[in-house]
């Protein structure tokens, strides 16, 4: 029996008009073929051929399939993913008669097309995963804070006043507990206006000072602090219990904060996390198979048990993705569902990130756009 684990909904809007049912189906399945659901994960494919004077329809597949109840549905991921909800009416060989009885439409657009029938094409190899029965002691305790505080101490010698805090020894202010439910930095390079640092990777609080209408009382609030710049960064893990670890610190009396600090206490983080997910990760050398793709995320046909017991503790993978004929290349997912089918799981995942390759989007887009020439 399959189960289906959403780790982060889809928004669906439903459909049930009839005229409207009619109309989606005109435009979104009468040119292509769409995908029927199964327990098998053998992803049949069927088309609409014709509709009956009485309203019911009659779809065509392209392979043999047995359904286990009279409702199936049937979808297309193009821009959003359209689904619809059927009655069987009547089976004969390859053409099932059928009733529409609701369209469920996704509120998110997608933000790249999804390749599908990537089987025999790409898999994945070399898998990160976390070590299960993890000690929560042990991962928030103070081996972890005396190893981070010892790389802070050997790269931050040029910034004394820097410091590192554990988060659950001290009262979180509101811009530290921003950092952390944003899992970006902070960094005000002027309070007298809070002018932010300008990057996609800083997150600039000075927005929600404004929506929260209290922009003036903050920069009267740093002032009197005889603060100029600041800067706060968040230290995730990431595995174990999702909650705050600790956070790097930097403030300023006279003048803004060198931009180089953004870049040490980066190296802080990268050789902290090494040493942590040495300490509580393994890898797993097999292959499993990649089902389908997008610039954004990829899905998973995972069989080995390990990865599949590791992503029930925590719902991250690191992995080698294998192109045909092309290099493997390293890329950092989250967890967003696992559908089990029995045997195996089906796991559709968020691309996070390219391990140790700047250039790694760049090539990752470039093997999709082959992949689909063979």
């Amino acid at each position: 029996m399959t189960q289906l684990r959403d780790l982060k909904p889809r928004v669906w809007k439903s459909v049930t008009e009839r005229d409207l049912i009619d109309k989606l189906i005109i435009e979104k399945f009468s040119k292509e073929s769409g995908i029927i659901r199964s327990d098998d994960n053998s992803r049949p494919r069927a088309k609409f051929i014709s509709k009956k004077p009485n309203g019911l329809y009659v779809i065509k597949l392209d392979s043999n399939l047995t359904f286990p109840s009279n409702t199936s549905s049937i979808y297309t991921t193009k821009e959003k993913q359209l689904e619809i909800n059927f009655k069987i009416i009547q089976a004969k060989d390859d053409l099932i008669l059928i009733e529409p009885t609701e369209v469920q439409i996704a509120e998110q657009e997608r933000r790249s097309p999804r390749i599908i029938d990537l089987l025999g094409k790409v898999t994945g190899g070399n898998f990160l995963i976390t070590k299960e029965n993890l000690d929560e002691n042990k991962i928030f305790g103070v081996s972890s804070l005396v190893l981070i505080q010892d790389i802070h101490k050997r790269l931050l010698h040029n910034f004394p006043n820097s410091k590192i805090i554990l988060a659950s020894q001290t009262a979180l202010s509101d811009e530290v507990e921003t950092t952390f439910r944003n899992k970006k930095p902070i960094f005000i390079k002027d309070t007298s206006n809070m002018t932010s640092y300008d990057s996609p990777e800083i997150y600039d609080i000075k927005e929600d000072y404004e929506e929260e209408m209290i922009l003036e009382d903050k920069i009267a609030e740093f002032k009197s602090k005889k603060i100029s710049s600041f800067v706060i960064y968040p230290i995730v893990i990431p595995f174990g219990p999702n909650r705050p670890f600790a956070f790097l610190s930097l403030e300023n009396d006279i003048g803004p904060i060198p931009d180089s600090i953004l870049g040490l206490y980066k190296e802080v983080e990268s050789t902290f996390m090494a040493r942590i997910m040495d300490s509580n990760t393994y890898t797993v050398d097999v292959k499993q198979n990649v089902i389908n793709a997008s610039l954004q995320g990829v899905a998973l046909e995972i069989n080995d048990p390990r990865i599949r017991n590791a992503i029930t503790v925590k719902p991250v993978l690191t992995l080698d993705l294998n192109f045909k004929m092309q290099a493997p290349i390293r890329i950092a997912l989250e967890v967003r569902y696992i559908f089990n089918a029995g045997e195996y799981d089906i796991v559709g995942c968020e691309i996070v990130g390219f391990s140790g390759d700047p250039e790694g989007l760049k090539k990752y887009k470039s093997y999709l756009e082959f992949i689909q020439t063979i």
